[in-house]
């Protein structure tokens, strides 16, 4: 499998804490059959930074150790999407996912339909990919799963947590993205994971749970084939 959203990385955000924590996810993720991560540390403005040279050097500094565990890395963002998103990935102040034109964009909880449909059209047209992140905790979304096609429709994906999927986030989410899945409102659903006690690697779990429940295909594509391609920076 490949993760494509996860604050594996220590000391830049609410992720891994230590260089220690951060070895302990790799062999977790490792575990849970992951190959591939991208990194992405989360910007928000007037809460996570996004320290970019720390970032680089904890991620050089972390190369070692996924080498011995055979997992590959690459670089992004979490980035909670304001009006300077296409400015700061233009401009390389962020970074997109694993060098490619594919934007792991995050909104508020409580933000308007109208506010996420505006900002995801806004960067198709200068060339980015919008993956919406977690589209489970959006209220507007879960309102309205139609509003997830629309999205789609415009050429932007839908990722979903792995935690969600399971039901380890509440019945509410749960019964949310099963009905995604059958929808088929669904492009790739990624592990999020922000420790190794608390909010830990499931990916293995999830996989069994979607190929079990749907379809093992549609397992593969959703964890393996479709963030593969994000991976290889190709599909646009």
């Amino acid at each position: 499998m490949v993760d494509i959203h996860c604050h594996l990385l220590y000391g830049v955000d609410d992720g891994a804490a230590t260089i220690e924590e951060s070895v302990a996810m790799l062999e977790r993720a490792r575990e849970q059959g992951i190959t591939a991560i991208i990194l992405t540390p989360h910007y928000r403005h007037g809460m996570f930074p996004y320290p970019k040279k720390e970032i680089e050097e904890h991620y050089v500094a972390l190369q070692p150790y996924a080498q011995k565990l055979e997992i590959a890395l690459a670089l992004g963002t979490e980035y909670h999407v304001d009006s300077e998103v296409v400015e700061a990935m233009d401009g390389h102040r962020c970074r997109t996912m694993a060098g490619s034109r594919y934007v792991l964009s995050e909104y508020s909880h409580d933000t308007e339909y109208s506010y996420i449909y505006k900002m995801t059209r806004e960067m198709i047209a200068h060339g980015y990919m919008p993956v919406l992140a977690h589209v489970e905790r959006y209220a507007c979304m879960t309102e309205d799963i139609d509003l997830a096609g629309e999205i789609q429709n415009l050429g932007a994906w839908i990722q979903l947590n792995a935690d969600a999927v399971l039901g380890l986030e509440g019945r509410g989410p749960k019964k949310y993205c099963r009905q995604m899945l059958e929808e088929g409102y669904v492009d790739v659903i990624a592990s999020d994971s922000h420790g190794i006690k608390e909010r830990a690697c499931h990916m293995s779990g999830c996989r069994e749970y979607i190929a079990k429940k749907f379809d093992p295909q549609l397992a593969d594509r959703l964890m393996d084939e479709n963030p593969s391609t994000i991976l290889g920076g190709a599909g646009i």
